[in-house]
């Protein structure tokens, strides 16, 4: 059965025929939208006893205007989990940009921002790394006694 052969409601669209029919993304003064991951310091936790899945570590979003976007979460007016993030004491770093659209927000906040953040990498990695090793005591039956 080929392509020609199949119902129409059946019909797999071309990426071309994809990019033609999408709605178009704004862009900021640089021409392009980007995608941003926020890091938090500490993580947000609504209370102390609060189960891990409720801990948000990271923040992703999209913005036509980074500058502008970053300076409402600033002030408070951004998404809501930084707002209640500032509330509580913690802050936030800028951890990763990329040229994107909001399908890409879409694609990145699918997967774990923790195992994409590259703070989160360092800190992981400067954790692993082994403390030097003393040099051991001979034992009795290494001295030969």
């Amino acid at each position: 059965m080929g392509t020609a052969d199949r119902p129409a409601w059946l019909a797999v669209p071309t990426p071309e025929e994809l990019a033609r029919d999408a709605d178009p993304e704004p862009t900021g003064p640089t021409g392009r939208s980007v995608v941003y991951t926020l890091h938090f310091d500490p993580p947000y936790r609504p209370s102390l006893d609060a189960p891990p899945y409720k801990t948000a570590g990271h923040y992703t979003g999209w913005a036509a205007n980074l500058e502008k976007r970053l300076a409402e979460h600033e002030a408070g007016r951004g998404a809501r989990l930084t707002q209640v993030q500032a509330e509580a004491g913690g802050t936030w770093r800028l951890a990763a940009v990329e040229p994107g659209t909001r399908y890409r927000e879409r694609q990145l906040k699918a997967h774990s921002a923790s195992r994409r953040c590259p703070i989160c990498k360092a800190e992981a990695q400067a954790e692993a790394v082994p403390a030097p090793r003393q040099p051991e005591a001979e034992t009795e039956l290494e001295a030969g006694l």
